[in-house]
């Protein structure tokens, strides 16, 4: 038992390690990638703003959330970040494959090129759908109940 349990609980830190660094290397390159050149306001879309706008707002409902389903502070970190991780990992699968296809790589940059404003707009979309999605949700009775309690309906 010492040995398996030391092996599964490493493997499980490494892993779960992995999709954390993952996650945060690519929340803070979706804004290192907004300021491309410098970091004035000034070169900022409308569609960048609207995100940082949107991530604000879906991090303020998180951390509501959060606080309601009392979670650590370590868990509430670590679910968007997962999330985040595990979208681009198949991401990177993805890419991986493609180049293993070989030859038509060329055709796939060409692709990627012409079309780099609508794979932006795809990141930060599921960008905010992983951070939407990570928030905890009560259960269904513990919801019901705090309603009714808040009406005064029933003791």
């Amino acid at each position: 038992m010492g040995f398996t349990y030391f092996a599964k609980a490493t493997l499980l830190f490494i892993g779960r390690s992995m999709l954390f660094g993952v996650g945060l290397a690519s929340l803070i390159f979706v804004f290192v990638d907004f300021f491309e050149d410098s970091l004035t306001f000034s070169e900022l879309s409308l569609l960048e703003i609207g995100f940082g706008l949107l991530l604000f707002s879906l991090i303020n409902r998180h951390l509501t959330a959060s606080k309601a389903a009392q979670l650590k502070w370590t868990s509430a970190i670590y679910r968007p970040l997962r999330n985040i991780g595990w979208v681009n990992l198949a991401f990177l699968c993805l890419v991986i494959f493609f180049i293993l296809i070989g030859p038509e790589i060329d055709e796939l940059n060409q692709i990627m090129a012409k079309n780099s404003h609508r794979l932006q707009q795809l990141d930060l979309i599921v960008t905010l759908l992983c951070l939407y999605w990570a928030a905890p949700k009560l259960p269904v009775e513990q919801t019901r109940t705090e309603s009714v309690n808040k009406e005064g309906l029933a003791q």
